[in-house]
């Protein structure tokens, strides 16, 4: 615990740590009760307490210890573990490198759940390969470069350039296809670049700053925009537009569930994430993005210190994110 406090003493100036960091402990909060799709199942289960860092897996899928990150968190991660090992520098085969070894290696914890999903017997026991990675897996062995999945329609470019989109604001999308070369999701990818690092910035309003510079390059992106401002101004609660949207991982309708948290609880992280994990679905993938929107505004001060303390291995996130953005 000691380790923990000096290093985040240490980190606490740089908003771009926030940022992953912020990124990271919304998705290990957010997993326990991932991918629930009945609001009747989330309040049995919930009740009137705090949602997150739930003390027992309920996703119907996998069951996995609470702390640790999603699929989606671990894309990230790796990606932080990779640029890290460079000193910082972005280097697309690194990342790539790492992928393989921490996702397709016969002894991963995801390949051996893998496995185990074969049966159908659900929740298998582990860890949750997305089809992205299953995907770019399958494409690096065959040599198919870009190694992105052309039908990935998630979040998961998204995960894989988070670290380059803070780091440099720029080159990330070689990074996203790693995992997807779909051109609609890398149009996302665009769009959240462009408004995360607007809340790095401090800029006015981020969201709408985004979307007035991307107006000629995203039109389709900044028009699904103005539907979440349009949802929030009528009065719908974050549960009401994500299920208008989409609970499930695909884009655009996580992208959009996730702006909506940010539209409705600006910098209140704590309230962003759970009523974003109330809200069901792929909660973690939408809290990767809310995450790291509302931590590259607050810094790791606006984060709950008692949920930092709750992430398997987040003194080795704070050590990477401390190389990569220093």
């Amino acid at each position: 615990m000691a380790r923990l406090g000096s290093l985040l003493k240490d980190v606490s100036p740089n908003k771009k740590v926030g940022a992953m960091l912020g990124a990271l402990v919304a998705d290990a909060a957010s997993l326990p009760l991932e991918w629930i799709y009945k609001d009747e199942k989330m309040k049995e289960i919930v009740g009137n307490d705090n949602p997150e860092f739930w003390k027992e897996c309920h996703c119907p899928f996998f069951t996995v210890p609470c702390g640790i990150n999603s699929c989606y968190g671990d894309e990230a991660r790796i990606s932080l573990k990779a640029l890290a090992s460079t000193e910082g520098e972005p280097g697309v085969d690194t990342v790539s490198q790492h992928y393989a070894d921490y996702f397709g290696s016969p002894d991963s914890p995801y390949q051996i759940a893998l496995a185990k999903r074969a049966d159908k017997k659900y929740p298998v026991p582990g860890p949750w390969i997305n089809g992205g990675v299953i995907q770019f897996l399958k494409n690096k062995e065959s040599g198919v470069n870009p190694t992105g999945s052309a039908d990935c329609e998630d979040n998961d470019g998204y995960a894989a350039a988070l670290p380059v989109i803070l780091k440099t604001g720029s080159g990330f999308s070689n990074f996203a296809e790693i995992l997807t070369t779909n051109e609609m999701t890398l149009q996302h990818v665009k769009m959240q670049n462009e408004i995360l690092n607007n809340y790095l910035k401090g800029v006015e309003d981020p969201i709408r700053a985004a979307q007035t510079k991307l107006a000629t390059e995203v039109p389709e992106v900044c028009k699904e925009i103005e539907q979440v401002f349009e949802a929030v101004q009528s009065g719908k609660s974050l549960g009401e537009i994500v299920e208008s949207f989409g609970k499930a991982c695909s884009l655009p309708g996580s992208f959009l569930g996730s702006l909506a948290a940010l539209v409705i609880y600006k910098d209140d992280y704590a309230s962003a994430i759970r009523n974003n994990i109330l809200s069901g679905g792929d909660c973690c993938s939408r809290g990767l993005f809310i995450g790291a929107c509302i931590a590259a505004k607050v810094g790791v001060q606006g984060i709950p210190s008692d949920w930092i303390e709750k992430v398997t291995g987040v003194e080795e996130i704070l050590e990477n994110a401390a190389k990569v953005f220093n």
